[in-house]
């Protein structure tokens, strides 16, 4: 922005900091409003014990009937062994006498058998949900989009071989490299099938062939005298080597020998001219033997020209390898190394050292953006959504499984708790058979039959299995005198009846299984033989004496979750936030976290002084008169 020469520039700076100024004083003010308005605020709050209350457990109403003659009868049970029977045909016994005893042994293998069960189907469950959560965390495949090739690099060239190649190596094959010791050995370049001479071997070891030692030429004199051959005879005669004279003789000083031959004709080698004397060493005759070939035509021998190079006299060191396209500069392929001090050869197929002249690929540096990961999804987003419904059908269906095995578990403690059987009414054993015609005619085997007092005879739904128990206290009202009676659990039968035709209130599963049972009505006044009576049973909850059900009007939520308003140490109300379970009654909400206990103090979090920081108003008006009436005025 150019702004002219004479622009007031003061003026537009005190007008900035003037805006920044009226701002920040209104944001200032607010927070006072605010901080003021929590400060100066004061809200009305109630004790938890007195707005909430506890929870003994589920009600479950069932139908029954009143009898004058209940009979208690006991029938065999093929997964139960009797191990002794207290009464016998006839006895008068009392509610509480024991009639017989079960064997425990059979009982408790039945225990740890469910509870085996048990511990499966919980394993099969939480498996399930493990399969589950990697399912939703699993991406789905999506087709790749194949980029463009690129074009392929120029190759680095090789360079070509510059050792020779051997399929034979002699004493007289140049290596490629090397000094011939042990740290730097000779290297030669050759096939897979090469082969070493002899004579290398003994270059290699450093010994002289015995073929390579000349013969002694003797020294001739000033006139050469030729030299007798030896006596045609069977018996070889020694040899009498005349004085040199002034003349050269052609004949032999003595008798024995035979005529001298002439030099040219003798079968022996030639004698050396004696105008020169010349020095013949070992190598160089060992050069003349090996290197020597005779004519085509049949001629004299005539010797091959010398090599130009020869393997120095041993021990010394040598390798041998073999490379790809038998090109020195390209990957070892296989080789050996013979040390001919040791005696001794060693095989090898690793590369030893990369050559100088090949610039091997580098993968550290590799284009991140390439995968080699296989664990990825094959399954398309379709394919996972199915999968993802089936797997929570089958965790649905196995929690199904895990409660029936905690209930067979739990019906399977119960029969080991019961495995003493006592009387449930005041009367005689009226019969006792074996139970092998008990089981024949299914009829019960020990009968006892009572005549006092009044009974009812009702079922429960298995859901209450080892919630409702012997001894437990059951609410009955008769429709025709309209009077309630009170009543004791006797007996729980421990099999399903054989239908479910019975009341029930709904609450429970309609399709599963009932039990009967027997309660005792010690004060049955006005009740009738057969009279009808709608029976109600407290199940018991596992943790009913430790949960907190506070009234849900204290509960308010935000983004956060839930919360109430809780006083703090410093008598001021704070926004504390809660973990909460099922409700009961329709109007009381489990607190499941350790935030809150039953000596706090909350207020109704609905209002304009119900504000985060209000000062806790009513705390020591709350006395001991107030327990069990809630902020309502209601009963707790």
């Amino acid at each position: 922005m150019n702004l002219p020469a004479n622009f007031p520039f003061k003026k537009v700076m005190i007008t900035v900091v003037s805006v920044v100024i009226v701002i920040a004083l209104i944001i200032t003010g607010v927070t006072v409003a605010v901080n003021g308005k929590a400060a100066n605020a004061t809200v009305d709050v109630e004790q938890v014990s007195n707005i909430s209350t506890q929870y003994w457990g589920d009600q479950s109403s069932t139908y029954g009937n009143a009898t004058s003659d209940f009979v208690q009868e006991l029938y065999p049970d093929k997964e139960k062994a009797i191990s002794k029977i207290f009464v016998k045909e006839g006895d008068t016994v009392k509610i509480g006498d024991t009639l017989l005893q079960y064997d425990t042994t059979k009982l408790q293998l039945k225990v740890e058998s469910k509870e085996l069960e048990e511990k499966k189907k919980k394993y099969e469950l939480e498996q399930a949900e493990k399969e589950l959560t990697k399912l939703q965390n699993t991406a789905p495949y999506v087709e790749p989009v194949i980029p463009e090739p690129e074009p392929e690099p120029t190759p680095t060239p090789v360079p070509e071989s510059q050792a020779e190649l051997y399929t034979e190596i002699t004493e007289h094959s140049k290596p490629f490299k090397g000094a011939g010791t042990e740290e730097d050995p000779y290297v030669f370049l050759c096939t897979e099938d090469a082969v070493l001479t002899k004579g290398f071997l003994l270059k290699l070891l450093g010994v002289t062939d015995p073929r390579a030692t000349p013969t002694p030429t003797p020294t001739p004199s000033a006139e050469p005298t030729a030299q007798p051959s030896e006596a045609p005879t069977a018996t070889p005669q020694p040899t009498v080597t005349p004085e040199p004279t002034a003349e050269p003789t052609t004949a032999p000083t003595e008798a024995p020998t035979p005529a001298p031959i002439e030099p040219t004709e003798a079968p022996t080698p030639a004698p050396i001219e004696p105008t020169e004397a010349p020095t013949v060493s070992g190598m160089a005759w060992f050069k003349q033997m090996t290197f020597t070939k005779t004519n085509e035509t049949g001629g004299e021998s005539v010797p091959t020209p010398e090599p130009d190079f020869t393997l120095p006299d041993g021990p010394f060191v040598a390798r041998f390898e073999v490379h790809e396209q038998d090109n020195e500069n390209l990957p070892l392929v296989k080789g050996w190394q013979m040390d001919g001090d040791k005696i001794s050869a060693g095989f090898f197929n690793e590369v030893i050292s990369e050559p100088d002249d090949i610039q091997m690929p580098d993968l550290s540096n590799a284009d991140p953006g390439i995968s080699y990961d296989t664990g990825g999804s094959m399954y398309t987003a379709e394919e996972l959504q199915q999968m993802i419904a089936d797997k929570k059908q089958q965790i649905q269906d196995l929690k199904l499984n895990v409660k029936q095995a905690a209930h067979d578990l739990e019906k399977a403690k119960l029969d080991l708790e019961n495995a003493t059987i006592k009387s449930t009414v005041n009367g005689v054993v009226k019969s006792l058979t074996d139970l092998d015609t008990a089981m024949s005619t299914s009829s019960p085997f020990l009968v006892v039959s009572g005549g006092d007092g009044f009974y009812i005879t009702a079922s429960l739904n298995e859901s209450l299995l080892g919630k409702v128990h012997v001894g437990d206290t059951v609410m009955a009202s008769s429709w025709e005198n309209g009077q309630m009676y009170e009543a004791e659990i006797v007996q729980i039968s421990d099999f399903p009846n054989d239908n479910s035709n019975y009341y029930y209130d709904g609450s429970s599963n309609p399709n599963s299984s009932t039990y009967q049972f027997t309660a005792r009505i010690a004060d049955a006044d006005g009740l009738k033989n057969g009279m009808g009576l709608d029976i109600t049973l407290q199940a018991a909850s596992d943790n009913a004496s430790n949960a907190i059900y506070l009234f849900k009007a204290y509960i308010r939520s935000d983004d956060g979750g839930k919360y109430v308003l809780k006083v703090g140490d410093d008598n001021r109300v704070h926004k504390t936030y809660i973990k909460t379970g099922k409700t009961i009654y329709n109007q009381y909400l489990e607190i499941k976290s350790d935030t809150l206990t039953e000596e706090d103090y909350v207020a109704f979090p609905y209002g304009t002084s119900a504000i985060d920081g209000a000062k806790a108003n009513g705390m020591e008006e709350n006395t001991d008169e107030n327990d069990g009436i809630d902020a309502r005025g209601l009963d707790a």
